[in-house]
């Protein structure tokens, strides 16, 4: 039994939705439950933050029959990639060129996941796709790229699907994020700028959050402390946001159904292994969810790279 996890209007695209099987998604977490001890009497169990797909897949596979499910998302055509394979945003003048480093943690957060993505890559790549989508900055790609172009000089063979390393144009600064429990309830949110060449720190914020703050809330508000520290730096210039939410003044939850987030950790570990189609089904799961912006990002960004991009200009 086939659901429909296209894009919304994909319709007027001219594109036709792709049946995709929940089961078909691999890696959607299974969350474990946690027991919290609420007083010396009395234990409260809680779900961690994402909710689990088993039970859906379950009931689907049980509604058809008990029949088996095919073994991936019916393939798009290339007429759909190119639908799906929205350009990145024109930088407007005077948008710095900005990399990211890996998020580091410095405790385990209260969910995973569920896949073989770390919660700091998977943070990481959150904010990637928060950038990705802006006119004010430029976001260049280094950690995936670099691998390619290492590989790429030392004569390695790419692997199956993957995408050239191609040219990139460089970041003029760096962005580090380091999230660190502050106790009381809250976390901090540690962002600094640095000068890509020469390594010198160029402005550093301090954004405070919930210590059980969803991911999406956790990646848009690292978002705004990078644009607050370009600000102090004169280095961000006007842009009207379509989206505002994905970079709020102060931490709000994104509201993101714990689902959506779980299918874009799915679509990033599917990704990471250049494995398109199911990149494509899991984002595209994640994209349908109102106002999950990152995870249209990163669906374009996968359509680009699976119709030729390099991963130095996609």
């Amino acid at each position: 039994m086939g659901v429909n996890l296209g894009i919304p209007h994909a319709s007027r695209l001219g594109v036709r939705y792709l049946p995709v099987h929940v089961q078909d998604l691999p890696g959607l977490p299974r969350f474990p439950m946690r027991t919290v001890r609420s007083s010396p009497s009395a234990h409260v169990s809680r779900a961690a933050p994402f909710l689990a797909l088993g039970v859906m897949g379950a009931a689907l596979t049980a509604c058809a029959g008990g029949s088996p499910a095919p073994s991936g998302p019916v393939p798009a055509t290339d007429a759909e990639w190119q639908a799906l394979a929205a350009p990145r945003p024109t930088p407007v003048p005077g948008a710095p060129r900005i990399a990211l480093a890996i998020m580091e943690l410095t405790s385990a957060p209260a969910w995973t996941t569920g896949t073989a993505i770390s919660p700091s890559l998977g943070l990481t790549e959150l904010v990637a796709a928060g950038l990705l989508r802006r006119g004010d900055v430029r976001f260049v790609e280094r950690r995936r790229f670099a691998a390619a172009a290492d590989a790429e000089r030392e004569g390695r063979a790419r692997p199956r699907g993957a995408p050239v390393a191609g040219v990139s144009e460089g970041a003029e600064l760096v962005a580090t994020v380091v999230l660190a429990p502050l106790g009381g309830g809250q976390s901090a949110l540690e962002i600094r700028l640095s000068d890509a060449a020469t390594g010198a720190v160029r402005s550093s914020r301090r954004e405070l959050v919930p210590s059980d703050a969803d991911p999406v809330g956790l990646a848009r508000q690292a978002v705004t402390g990078i644009l607050a520290a370009l600000g102090t730096q004169g280095r961000l210039p006007p842009w009207t946001d379509p989206s505002p939410a994905a970079a709020p003044s102060t931490f709000m939850p994104s509201g993101v159904p714990e689902r959506a987030i779980a299918a874009f950790f799915a679509g990033l570990a599917a990704e990471e292994v250049w494995s398109w189609e199911r990149a494509r089904g899991a984002y595209q799961t994640a994209a349908s969810s109102v106002g999950f912006v990152e995870a249209g990002a990163a669906l374009a960004r996968t359509a680009r790279l699976r119709l030729g991009g390099t991963l130095g200009e996609s």
